[in-house]
């Protein structure tokens, strides 16, 4: 299962720290939003990969003094990008309520992402709930593949029907996409691991060769992992952890692995990570 000659973070790209204003807060369903910031940075997140992220901080005053994290939606022209977020605390509900105009300050972009496609190796794309956006951005760069390439798939699931945004794009985009609600209120009734180990069976009835990259809540990544180990296949997992600093200084992310060292942390060695090198 070791494919770690062919990831493709190894070298990220070049960080910055500059100010961007809303541009656009486009609220969706069940708490999420998407916030549009634009800079007069040229391409501000530029060079970015699926899977990396940036470090947002609003203009608060003492209040709340560390930045916030968050995978980077979709690169957007020359001058502003897009992230997703979910009201979950003070941060986010802040962020939330920001009018258009308002500042922010921006650090990224940050850690490293999902690597490149192996070519004729099926990518199968796993998100869970908030866990869409580096899926998502991975997705609409997939779906420009070159010729003979497998197309991905994707496996989005969430508690309520409410949790999954964002479904028109990968409609748009061609991408074959399966849905689970934990309440069956939309698609599969259950959890979106269900379909998708009825596709790795599929999968290996047919010889065929897949990998799983996948992005969601820390129970899910656990499932996967041994889903992915247990069939030998390749599986990326960007980890969701908190982030103080996001970019090692605080060494508040630690990531129990296996290696000379014990731990690795998810804001300069991940967010990705191989499954099997995840000490779970």
């Amino acid at each position: 299962m070791d494919d770690s000659s062919r990831i493709a973070y190894d070298t990220p790209v070049a960080t910055a720290q500059f100010q961007v204003e809303i541009a656009a807060n486009r609220p969706l369903t069940g708490g999420y939003f998407v916030l549009e910031l634009a800079s007069e940075r040229a391409n501000p997140v530029e060079g970015a990969t699926p899977g990396q992220f940036v470090m947002l901080r609003g203009d608060w005053g003492r209040d709340l003094l560390n930045g916030r994290a968050f995978s980077v939606l979709e690169p957007i022209g020359s001058d502003r990008f897009s992230v997703l977020l979910k009201v979950f605390g003070r941060g986010t509900a802040l962020m939330q309520d920001m009018p258009v105009g308002a500042p922010m300050t921006v650090t990224g972009p940050l850690g490293r992402g999902f690597p490149a496609p192996t070519p004729g190796r099926t990518q199968l794309l796993v998100a869970g709930g908030v866990g869409l956006p580096p899926l998502h951005f991975l997705a609409r760069t997939l779906a420009a593949r070159p010729a003979g390439q497998p197309p991905p798939e994707m496996y989005y699931g969430g508690r309520t029907a409410d949790d999954l945004v964002l479904t028109a794009d990968l409609e748009r985009w061609g991408i074959p996409t399966v849905l689970a609600t934990e309440d069956g209120s939309r698609g599969e009734h259950g959890r979106v691991t269900a379909p998708l180990l009825a596709r790795v069976e599929l999968a290996a009835a047919r010889g065929e060769s897949i990998e799983l990259l996948a992005c969601g809540p820390t129970p899910m990544l656990r499932a996967l992992r041994e889903l992915g180990l247990a069939h030998e296949i390749p599986t990326y997992l960007c980890l969701e952890e908190m982030m103080a600093c996001g970019f090692g200084v605080c060494l508040g992310c630690a990531v129990p692995v296996y290696g000379p060292k014990p731990y690795e942390y998810c804001c300069t060695d991940g967010p990705v990570f191989e499954a099997a090198r995840v000490r779970w």
